[in-house]
């Protein structure tokens, strides 16, 4: 699956999300997924902890369950060594399953509502 059907299941599907995040499942209120481009001239290990390429899938996840706060500082580099993948799942047709695994980038809350960006590492559609 190329880039573009990718952005295009993902956005038909952007509202049933569900992420699974420590064996705990979080409603994802809407889904987006873009490219963005890396300051880098070529692809490169960022610290000798993860690869960066010179173009990145990111995925944008927008959660009211303001509860999954406490979750996500044992996914983000930083505190930890290694990054913790989340899986964002959604149903699609013909009773097939799309997950996407993600690496947490960055994290905006305001008192409502999370923000999550997210770096696409693999994106996977399996029969149900």
């Amino acid at each position: 699956m190329n880039e573009r059907e990718l952005q295009v299941i993902v956005q038909k599907y952007s509202q049933n999300f569900e992420m699974l995040l420590e064996n705990n499942s979080f409603a994802i209120d809407e889904t987006k997924i873009f490219q963005t481009e890396n300051p880098i001239t070529e692809p490169t290990t960022r610290g000798g902890v993860y690869f960066a390429e010179m173009k990145e899938l990111k995925v944008e996840a927008i959660v009211q369950d303001t509860s999954i706060s406490k979750h996500l500082s044992k996914a983000m580099l930083g505190p930890n060594k290694e990054f913790l993948d989340i899986v964002l799942q959604a149903s699609i047709d013909n009773k097939q399953t799309i997950s996407l695994v993600t690496n947490l980038t960055n994290i905006m809350q305001n008192a409502s509502k999370i923000h999550l960006y997210l770096t696409l590492k693999d994106a996977i559609i399996e029969s149900q």
